[in-house]
C-alpha cells in the first residue's frame, strides 16, 4: 500500500490552489462548456437529477426527483420521458444499461430493479425489501455485463454488491471483505473498466475499488481529503477513450481525473452556480469526443465538459493510497 503525497511542480500548485482555494484558473476553458436544463417538470428541466446513462446512439437517459426519466439527445433536446410506477416513497439513484439497450433502474426506495425498453415500456421487475441474499435494501446503481449478469450495488445495512442473471435469478454477493479487504460503504455507482472488471465507486469510504465479474476485489485507492488525489464522496464514474476514470465527487463539488493506479491527472469544477462551476453532482456519462456530461445535480442541470478542458487541468500526484490484491 503506498501513502499519498502532496504533488510537486508547477503544475500541480496551480490543481491544488484551484481545489482548495477557488482559484479563477479553475475556470479556465469554462466558455467552451455547454450547459442545458433548468430548474422545473418539463420537457428537458430537471427537478434534482441524480443519475445518467449514455447509449452509444447519443441519448441520455435522466431520472430526477419528479419521478420520472427523460432521454435526451446529447444536445440536450427532449425525445421521450416517462413516469415511474411509484415514487413517493422515494428516487432512484442510479441507471445502467444493458448489451440488448435496455435500461436498469435501481428503484432505490422500492427496494427492486426496474428494466425498461428504450421506449419507456416496463418488461420486468425483481426484488424485495431485505438483507437476505437477493434482497435489497437501498439499491444505488446497476451494471450489466457483456454476458447480460446484473449486478446492483446497495448500502442501508447491505452494502454489498449482488449479482443475478438475465431473468433476476439471485447468483451470489459480495463487499470485498472476504477477499481481505475493507467492506464497501455505499457503493454508489458501479461501471465496466476497459480492463474488463467491474468499477465502484466506494462513496462512504471514499474511494474507488475494482472487482472481478466473480466477485474477487482487484484493488482500491482513494482516501478522504479535497487535495488532488483525495476524494470526498465519489459517487459518479465514467471512462474516457484513454483508458482514465472520471469521478464526479459529491462531497467537493469537482470531477477528478485518475489512471487506474490511483494518481489524480487533474481536477475540474468548483461549488457554484456558474457555468464550470457544480453543486453536489451524483453522476458523470463520457460522450462521442470524450465530451463529458456532468449531472450537475444541485443546479438542475447538466453541464457538458470538452474532454480538452478536462485534461487542461493537469497534474499528476503519487498513488492515492492504492492498494493491489493479490491473488
Amino acid at each position: 500500500m503506498m501513502g499519498g503525497r502532496r504533488t510537486t511542480g508547477s503544475l500541480a500548485i496551480w490543481a491544488a490552489c484551484a481545489a482548495l482555494y477557488g482559484c479563477d484558473a479553475e475556470l479556465t476553458g469554462s466558455s467552451a462548456i455547454r450547459v442545458f436544463g433548468r430548474t422545473g417538470v418539463g420537457p428537458g428541466e430537471f427537478s434534482y437529477p441524480r443519475a445518467v446513462a449514455r447509449t452509444d446512439e447519443g441519448r441520455l437517459f435522466i431520472v430526477d426527483k419528479s419521478g420520472r426519466i427523460q432521454v435526451l439527445d446529447d444536445a440536450g433536446e427532449p425525445v421521450i420521458s416517462w413516469e415511474l410506477p411509484e415514487s413517493d416513497a422515494g428516487k432512484p439513484t442510479g441507471l445502467g444499461l444493458g448489451p440488448d439497450g435496455r435500461l436498469y433502474v435501481a428503484d432505490t426506495h422500492y427496494s427492486r430493479v426496474l428494466v425498461y425498453e428504450p421506449d419507456g415500456v416496463l418488461v420486468m421487475s425483481f426484488g424485495t425489501r431485505g438483507t437476505a441474499p437477493g434482497e435489497f435494501l437501498l439499491p444505488t446503481d446497476v451494471a450489466v455485463d457483456h454476458e447480460s449478469f446484473i449486478y446492483v450495488g446497495e448500502y442501508s445495512g447491505n452494502d454489498r454488491i449482488s449479482k443475478f442473471a438475465a431473468d433476476g435469478t439471485f447468483i451470489m454477493t459480495f463487499d470485498g471483505s472476504e477477499s481481505g479487504g475493507t467492506a464497501l460503504a455505499r457503493p454508489q455507482s458501479l461501471t465496466w473498466g476497459p480492463d474488463g472488471n467491474l468499477w465502484v465507486a466506494d462513496a462512504c469510504n471514499h474511494r474507488i475499488c475494482w472487482f472481478a465479474r466473480d466477485g474477487e476485489l482487484l484493488g482500491t485507492f482513494g482516501r478522504s481529503g479535497d487535495e488532488p488525489g483525495a476524494m470526498r464522496f465519489p459517487y459518479g464514474l465514467d471512462w474516457l477513450s484513454d483508458g482514465t476514470l472520471i469521478v464526479a465527487e459529491y462531497g467537493n463539488n469537482r470531477i477528478q481525473r485518475f489512471d487506474r493506479e490511483g494518481r489524480s491527472l487533474g481536477i475540474w469544477g468548483r461549488a457554484g452556480r456558474r457555468a464550470g462551476e457544480l453543486a453536489y453532482p451524483w453522476a458523470v456519462a463520457v460522450g462521442e469526443e470524450d465530451d463529458i456530461f456532468v449531472i450537475d445535480s444541485g443546479n438542475n442541470r447538466v453541464q457538458v465538459v470538452p474532454a480538452a478542458v478536462v485534461r487542461a487541468a493537469s497534474g499528476t500526484t503519487t498513488a492515492s493510497a492504492y492498494t493491489k490484491v493479490e491473488p
